[in-house]
């Protein structure tokens, strides 16, 4: 394309773009008649069409006009592009709550990534809040600890100055603890009774040489320090604790200092058991999340998750089948044919075939991709279908049509012909045709003709006169992509007559004939005399080219003075030979005999002697002539044979030529000559 300028380089893009567009397979969809779970949706998908649906810009309008309800698509959280996928049915999702952070002990790779026919997810278009993801769990222990240890001895002081700020514990017994600790739940409240913290177990503790340990319900152990610390200033209600200062109906007021006094003892263990614990409240979003979800669009568009199992309609799609059918090995009577492989697992093949004016068709199932039609009728169009079948469903069909090759025409024959016409006939060939094809190849090989005719005659006009042609006939259909053998039949065509045919030179024993060709070819010309007494032998020389325009003939061997038919045939090619050309015309009569001259003075008669043929109309005609100049006016012509000139100079040498006249021609001249008298004077 180097030497191309911009604008063919453009143009050219543009069609080739057009035609890469035009050619592009056209994707169908289809909606499922009945629900299925996705594994099944998309096994049905598979087996029956193409795939489950993919969405794109291009298409999702599309699809969002053909559903009125939710319908499953070709989209799987965790999906292998190679057609198989992990099944989830036994996944676990509330022991990978518990038991994981944010991603499932199972992998099945990233998520959201391809279509179920393996191309990428370069579009989405989720509903708002989809799709869903798991949110991580706080770190927990997975159970709580109750400490029992030896109470060791001490001493209480109990004081009952008061602040308003201390706790108040209530107490449902008045045990109280061998240790001095208080023992039981205790509930830390403000002061309208509303708890304000976390449970605090306490239990008795027996052996115990060092701190007292205690645990909240959140799993913090605590020592004594840090308990006093974190009830310090707090209301709680105490469940089960005995303290040795209190009754069962008095509060304790503890002291600004301490709420008891207890004498230093030696470090004593305590000990623990372990307790489970309530699961912590799940996050709302994780109480939705599907660990391996499926999709499916909603009827205005936007797609959300929901659990693969569910069943619900589905759409496939399947690349329109564009395939093509061969037809070859075309005769008068059969054709085989091959199509394309229809696309998946085609159960069989409904092929159909028909005639074009009805009389004929055939309809087979078949499991094969080729079949040969046979017993057709010459000349006949045929329209054929096959139909991939796939799940008791038709693809989309692949035609095709042709003609079989018509016969050829029969008892072919030339009726009649002109100079520039063949008149040509035959009968039609059996089965059905077109039209005849007839064409006039010329043997001089000047340029060929051709007409086209759908009777069973015609007349072949427009041809070159005195030419030899061969017609060539061939049957053809209406498409003109079919044949039949050729038939032929060769030809002549008339030759022309001669125009402006003429005598000239006339003379009493030939004369020249001149006329202008015909038009086209010719081989010669042929002359022809005849008189009162039938035709001629004549002797006729060509002085010209046969090709000269004008053309001249000489004609000698005549008689004088008489009336003759002279006729021009042009000869032509096939022995043919042209229309007939004449005219009429004579021969100059002979010379006048015995030419007398009388002179006087002043006169000169002039005498002869002629006899002229029989019915000859003749007249005479005497010229007179002074130093060899014509003596004015002239005589006129006459029926006489002698003539008088008057009015001469005397003593003077005249010549007379003398000459017989037949139609305006005049014979041979005859001279005398003679002196006038000298003027006698008496």
């Amino acid at each position: 394309m180097g030497n191309l300028t911009f604008l063919h380089k453009l143009c050219i893009s543009v069609c080739w773009g057009l035609l890469l567009m035009y050619t592009a397979a056209e994707r169908q969809y289809f909606i499922s008649s009945h629900n299925a779970s996705w594994a099944d949706a998309r096994n049905h998908c598979q087996v029956c069409f193409k795939e489950m649906v993919t969405l794109t810009p291009e298409n999702a309008h599309i699809i969002a006009k053909i559903i009125n309800s939710t319908h499953w698509i070709g989209l799987r959280k965790y999906i292998n592009y190679n057609d198989t996928y992990n099944e989830t049915d036994d996944y676990d999702s509330d022991y990978d709550y518990y038991n994981s952070t944010n991603t499932s002990s199972k992998s099945f790779g990233t998520p959201w990534t391809r279509w179920a026919n393996g191309d990428p997810l370069s579009f989405q278009n989720w509903y708002p809040g989809f799709p869903l993801f798991k949110s991580p769990l706080p770190k927990i222990d997975c159970c709580s600890c109750s400490c029992t240890c030896p109470a060791p001895p001490r001493t209480t002081t109990t004081t009952k100055t008061t602040t308003p700020s201390a706790p108040t514990v209530t107490s449902p017994s008045s045990t109280r603890s061998t240790t001095g600790f208080p023992t039981g739940s205790v509930v830390p409240k403000n002061s309208s009774g509303e708890p304000t913290g976390p449970n605090i177990t306490v239990t008795d503790v027996t052996d115990s040489t060092d701190l007292y340990n205690v645990e909240t319900e959140k799993g913090v152990s605590m020592n004594v320090t840090d308990w006093a610390n974190f009830t310090q200033g707090a209301n709680f209600t105490r469940t089960g604790i005995t303290q040795a200062w209190e009754s069962t109906t008095a509060n304790a007021v503890h002291t600004t200092d301490s709420p008891w006094t207890t004498t230093p003892q030696l470090p004593i263990f305590s000990t623990c058991e372990r307790s489970p614990m309530l699961p912590p409240v799940i996050p709302e979003n994780n109480k939705n999340y599907i660990e391996n979800s499926c999709v499916v669009v909603l009827a205005f568009g936007p797609w959300v998750e929901r659990e693969c199992f569910e069943k619900l309609p589905f759409i496939c799609y399947e690349d329109r089948f564009m395939g093509a059918i061969n037809i070859s090995k075309i005769t008068s009577s059969s054709a085989a044919l091959q199509w394309d492989q229809g696309p998946g697992d085609i159960s069989h093949y409904r092929f159909e075939a028909f005639s074009r004016d009805g009389s004929w068709n055939v309809t087979e199932d078949m499991h094969y991709s080729s079949y040969t039609l046979v017993s057709l009728t010459p000349g006949t169009g045929y329209d054929v279908k096959v139909f991939a079948v796939k799940c008791d469903r038709d693809l989309n069909p692949l035609s095709g049509s042709f003609y079989t090759i018509p016969g050829e025409v029969q008892d072919l024959h030339v009726t009649n012909f002109t100079e520039t016409t063949v008149s040509l006939s035959w009968k039609k060939p059996k089965g059905n045709y077109g039209f005849f094809e007839v064409i006039a190849v010329p043997a001089s090989g000047t340029k060929n003709h051709k007409k086209t005719v759908k009777e069973e005659n015609m007349v072949f006009d427009g041809l070159t006169q005195g030419t030899k042609y061969n017609f060539i006939f061939t049957t053809g259909v209406d498409d003109r992509s079919m044949w039949s053998e050729n038939v032929s039949i060769s030809n002549c065509t008339l030759p022309g007559k001669v125009s402006n045919l003429i005598a000239l030179e006339n003379k009493d024993t030939g004369l020249t004939l001149q006329w202008d060709p015909p038009k086209g070819n010719y081989m010669g010309f042929k002359v022809m005399a005849s008189g009162e007494n039938g035709i001629l032998d004549v002797n006729v020389t060509n002085p010209t080219n046969l090709l000269d325009k004008p053309y001249k003939v000489i004609v000698s061997g005549l008689q004088n003075g008489t009336k003759y038919y002279f006729s021009v045939k042009v000869s032509g090619v096939c022995g043919l030979e042209g229309k007939i050309e004449s005219i009429t015309a004579y021969t100059a009569p002979g010379p006048v005999s015995g030419l007398k001259l009388t002179p006087t003075h002043n006169t000169i008669v002039a005498s002869w002697d002629f006899i002229p043929n029989p019915g000859s109309d003749v007249k005479y005609r005497a010229k007179l002539f002074l130093n060899g100049t014509e003596e004015k006016p002239p005589l006129q012509d006459t029926e006489n044979k002698n003539v008088k000139f008057k009015d001469l100079k005397s003593s003077t040498l005249y010549e007379v030529h003398a000459y017989v006249v037949l139609n305006n021609l005049e014979s041979p001249v005859q001279k005398a000559s003679t002196v006038t008298r000298e003027f006698d004077f008496i």
